[in-house]
Formats: C-alpha cells, sequence, structure tokens
C-alpha cells in the first residue's frame, strides 16, 4: 500500500510539473503584477495584469476591452462597490478563458470599468481578483520574484494567518482579526493598496503627515493629497508582529484598516484563497 501511494505521489508530480509552470512577479510601490493571458472570441492578449485581494472580481479597462480585445457581449449596466462606499457603474461579461503562471481558467467573471478614466497612467489593463483566485492556490516568492501555482500547503509554512468570518464582510475579502498600535481591530488584506492605512477615526496619533497621489475606480487620480503619517506602528496577526508605516486620512478613506504586502516582501508565502488563509514560510 505504501509503495503504491509513492508511486501515485511521483505520477502526480510528474503531471504537476509539466502542467504547472511559475511566471514573473513584479513589484512597483507595492503592487504585483504578472502577464496573462486572455482569450476571447480566437483572440489572445497577453498583458501585464495586477493581483488585487482588495478587488472582489476581476476587471478589465473598458477602452483596452472594447478596442483591443473586441468585447461586445457585454451584460447591461450594473453598479459594483468600493471599499470607500461608492457605488461604480460597469457592466461584466464572461472571460472565454485566463492563464497564468501556465494554468488555464475557463470562463472568468469580468468587469468593465474605466481604469485608465481614473486611474490615468497607472492603471493596469487588467486586475486579477478574489473571484479568480479562489480558483487555485498561489505561491508568492518575494524574493526571486515569482509566482506559482501550488497543490497543497508547504511542510515548512511557520506562520498561519487566517481570515476571520465575518457577516458584513464584502465577497471575496480577506480580513484578518489583529492588533496595531496595541488596539485590536479587523484588518483588510489588500494587495491592490500602495500603502498601508487606518480609517479617519482609528485611535493612534499621527507623527507626521506626507503628499500622496490618491485615486481608485471611483475617485479620479488626484496629486499632493496631504494626510497624517504614523511610523512604524506595531502590527499583530496571529504569532506574527512586525512594524510599518500607515497613512491616516483626515476625511473619507476606508471602512476598515487595510495592510498590503509590505510585510511580506523578503519573504515566501502561500495565498489558500478558497479558505481565506495565508501561509508564511519565514525561513527555507
Amino acid at each position: 500500500m505504501n509503495l503504491l501511494k509513492l508511486l501515485l505521489s511521483l505520477i502526480f508530480l510528474v503531471l504537476t510539473s509539466e502542467t504547472w509552470g511559475q511566471s514573473q512577479l513584479r513589484i512597483e510601490n507595492n503592487l504585483m503584477y504578472t502577464d496573462v493571458d486572455l482569450s476571447d472570441g480566437g483572440l489572445v492578449h497577453k498583458v501585464s495584469a495586477m493581483i488585487d485581494t482588495g478587488s472582489s472580481v476581476c476587471m478589465i479597462d473598458s477602452t483596452f476591452a472594447i478596442d483591443s480585445c473586441h468585447i461586445k457581449r457585454v451584460d447591461g449596466d450594473r453598479s459594483m462597490g468600493n471599499t470607500y462606499g461608492r457605488d461604480v457603474k460597469s457592466s461584466y461579461f464572461y472571460l472565454d478563458s485566463l492563464s497564468i503562471a501556465g494554468v488555464c481558467y475557463p470562463k472568468v467573471w469580468c468587469f468593465v470599468v474605466d481604469l485608465v478614466g481614473k486611474l490615468q497612467q497607472f492603471a493596469p489593463k487588467f486586475i486579477v481578483g478574489g473571484d479568480l483566485l479562489k480558483r487555485g492556490m498561489w505561491m508568492f516568492d518575494m524574493i526571486n520574484k515569482k509566482i506559482m501555482p501550488c497543490a497543497a500547503v508547504p511542510d515548512h509554512a511557520t506562520v498561519t494567518l487566517h481570515s476571520k468570518n465575518y457577516t458584513d464582510a464584502a465577497m471575496n475579502h480577506i480580513y484578518f482579526k489583529g492588533k496595531i498600535g496595541g488596539h485590536s481591530t479587523r484588518i483588510l488584506f489588500d494587495t491592490g493598496a500602495t500603502r498601508n492605512e487606518l480609517t479617519t477615526d482609528f485611535n493612534v496619533s499621527t507623527n507626521d503627515t506626507i503628499a500622496i497621489k490618491q485615486a481608485n475606480i471611483a475617485q479620479k487620480l488626484t496629486y499632493n493629497n496631504r494626510v497624517g503619517l504614523c511610523k512604524n506602528l506595531p502590527v499583530e496577526i496571529s504569532k506574527l508582529h512586525f512594524y510599518v508605516d500607515f497613512i491616516k486620512p483626515r476625511e473619507g478613506g476606508y471602512k476598515y484598516p487595510r495592510i498590503n504586502t509590505n510585510f511580506l516582501q523578503d519573504k515566501r508565502w502561500v495565498l489558500d484563497y478558497k479558505h481565506r488563509s495565508v501561509y508564511i514560510m519565514l525561513s527555507d
């Protein structure tokens, strides 16, 4: 029986090594990008896509969708919310398939959004959101800048961050229960955020200010937005303790604090989106 199990395991490893691959990961302003192939209507487009756990669904820029991908079959107007509490008018369709790091996913739900109009020169053509990420498990090697599919959680994962199930959680969002500056809070894990951000009423004092660029799918890019800065705030999530900077807007802002991938920049970690978990390998 043990010999049979070993043989089956070897066959599985061979098959997966031939079928699955890896893709280069690019880090820019704490955002993660990788190349994906978008296939629809017999046409294939390779684009640099942003990996965004703060986006519940995949999004494609409206101009790119119409002019380059020649997408015509969209389903009516539909409002989609964002974490600023604003509704964004959009339409959606099902992409024939999307390939990422050697894995092909058929029938991908995509929302058509004016990304360039809002984010301007910083806009990606495509955003890989939670609805697709939960269809697999992903290893992010931030040291060698690689992304690859993962069949199982590595045995040498030393820290596990499990999402807490909040009844009012947005679709496909990952929330950790933790502490920031010693205060217990819900923390949104948002790989689509350039900065870690507190809410306007979070009970910590700023120790500096900073001018930032600001934009999202509901708000056009603006410059020189002056916000508070909290330097080296202690963060606790599960057994992981670290220090990072947070911005704190004077008005507006998000409903909950959010944290990006900055605390993972020198690590290898696995995203198990289906179970809302992050597994971190602190050492090999």
